[in-house]
């Protein structure tokens, strides 16, 4: 018989962990709207506080556009990522899913800030739904 009680983060677990936890419940098109905008921010948060914006029209951009935007760069960077996480296994313990391929990316694309870290590795998680919507002319809906 197993254990099926909800459990919490273990205290000492990466901040990364608990915001990916979260930003895998995100549709893939606010997926790739964020990823379009990771390098405004480097902070998860502000940048799904700019992506919200977009969508409700405070600002200059259109979610059309930071979409289209996301799915130019998550074309780019793909094979970046499957060479990074070549046999990705998932876990019904999501934080294992999430630890495990946050570390393989991380390992492999030093050179992107920790929005981005976190952005590509809920995309790369989530790559079956965030192909789909890549793969539409523009990425656009």
């Amino acid at each position: 018989m197993s254990d099926t009680r909800f459990t919490l983060p273990a205290i000492d677990a990466p901040a990364s962990t608990e915001a990916g936890v979260m930003l895998l419940g995100l549709d893939p098109e606010r997926l790739l709207a964020c990823l379009a905008v990771v390098t405004m921010a480097d902070d998860p948060g502000q940048v799904a506080m700019l992506v919200d914006q977009v969508r409700h029209g405070g600002a200059h951009l259109t979610m059309p556009d930071l979409v289209a935007a996301g799915a130019q760069r998550w074309r780019a960077i793909r094979s970046d990522l499957a060479d990074a996480d070549p046999n990705p296994m998932v876990s019904a313990a999501i934080r294992q899913t999430w630890d495990r391929a946050y570390t393989a990316i991380a390992a492999e694309l030093t050179d992107v800030g920790p929005a981005c870290l976190v952005y590509l590795t809920a995309c790369w998680l989530r790559r079956a739904d965030i192909d789909a919507v890549a793969a539409l002319p523009g990425g656009e809906l």
